[in-house]
């Protein structure tokens, strides 16, 4: 546990008492090498309602230095990164808490200031970048005050097609038009809950972005599992995430709407998820991690032998 009084912060003396105990609270959990989850919640809950409290300065101030850690609170690390540019850039920039589907849901509702930020991350997937681009082309091009609404709804919807991996099947999203997709959480979102927002937006590109994080796997192969003709692969992936046999079958419902819904058939996909061991959904991920390109209904090859069997779900 880091006590706030053994790490003061002096610098350009902040003033109120707000701004010196998120100063000082900030400064003593950055200098915790290995935090406990204790004192990441801690965090959390004490700078949480501060925020409104304290100046743009102290705002900088911790943005700046929580974009380093990786152990930063996640939940206030969207927080600060949904406010303007000129505050949350270095978490734009550097912060390893913000994962890709967190990336494109705040150039979807901030525009070009954070997509510039985004754009100057190490390793940014060329997707991302390309979106980046195609945001700052649509606000640089002379477009009319009467079409401005329009033509960011357009940015957003080429934005969502721009992300799609090459050879994904094409899908009509499910939005209408003039959708705008919100991926807000209001608290820190678990894998199963970024999965059930970005299936239920009917954008596909956002779920797929959501299934590669939680996995560990390239967002091609992602799409590839989630839009196969046969579902096996996607059932391991949800067992691989140690999902409900309720929270999967949502899952299933509202990625693969084309499959029935009756009674037979969700009794099938419940054998075949009862059928996948976790042990089993977990050799199958590390070889889709291991060999990107591989067939993906190939066994692991410490998985195969007479007895191994092909999963399917009706």
């Amino acid at each position: 546990m880091y006590r706030l009084a053994s790490h003061p912060y002096n610098s350009h003396r902040a003033a109120g008492r707000p701004e010196r105990l998120l100063r000082a609270s900030v400064t003593a959990f950055c200098a915790t090498p290995r935090p406990t989850r204790r004192e990441i919640a801690q965090l959390d809950d004490l700078a949480t309602p501060l925020l409104g409290r304290v100046s743009d300065e102290t705002l900088r101030f911790v943005a700046a230095a929580l974009s380093e850690t990786p152990h930063a609170p996640a939940a206030l690390v969207r927080r600060l990164a949904d406010l303007p540019a000129d505050i949350s850039a270095p978490l734009l920039v550097s912060s390893p808490v913000l994962t890709n589907i967190d990336l494109v849901a705040l150039i979807g509702r901030h525009g070009l200031g954070h997509a510039r930020a985004i754009a100057a991350r190490a390793g940014l997937d060329d997707r991302i970048r390309r979106l980046v681009q195609m945001v700052g082309a649509m606000e640089h091009s002379p477009v009319s005050t009467e079409k401005e609404t329009g033509a960011a709804e357009e940015a957003r919807e080429r934005l969502r097609h721009m992300m799609r991996p090459a050879g994904a099947l094409a899908q009509e999203s499910a939005l209408p038009p003039g959708t705008v997709v919100n991926l807000r959480w209001d608290s820190e979102p678990t894998p199963y809950l970024k999965l059930r927002s970005t299936a239920l937006t009917g954008a596909p590109t956002l779920f797929h972005t959501a299934l590669a994080d939680a996995l560990g796997i390239g967002l091609q192969r992602a799409a590839a599992i989630a839009d196969d003709s046969d579902v096996s692969s996607f059932i391991v992936a949800l067992r691989a995430l140690c999902l409900s046999d309720e929270q999967a079958f949502l899952l299933m419902q509202c990625v693969r709407r084309d499959r029935s819904q009756d009674i037979r058939s969700i009794a099938a996909f419940l054998d075949a998820y009862a059928a996948v061991s976790s042990e089993t959904a977990s050799r199958f991920v590390e070889a889709w991690r291991e060999s990107p390109h591989e067939n993906l209904h190939r066994e692991p090859a410490n998985q195969r032998g007479p007895s191994s069997t092909r999963l399917r779900a009706s």
